[in-house]
């Protein structure tokens, strides 16, 4: 994972964020990559950096499975609500 750890706080604040923000789609129009959700996550009210395992980490904390998980950026069936 790395030398950034983060802390029960911030691990708190992400999940609460994938929880209120993000719906699990069966078929998505648009599959949304970890990256992007990740910088949508950043650049919220309670965001702040994280890295993109630390943010794939959190999505399968909240339930929600990776398309492809060889994949570097995972995209996710879901919608923003």
């Amino acid at each position: 994972m790395g030398d950034y750890e983060l802390s029960d706080i911030e691990i708190k604040t992400i999940d609460d964020w994938i929880k209120l923000n993000i719906l699990p789609q069966k078929t998505a129009k648009k599959n949304y990559a970890s990256f992007a959700l990740k910088t949508l996550f950043e650049e919220s009210a309670d965001g702040f950096f994280i890295t993109n395992p630390q943010f794939k980490e959190a999505m399968l904390r909240c339930g929600f499975s990776p398309v492809n998980k060889n994949k570097l950026n995972w995209d996710f069936r879901v919608s923003l609500k």
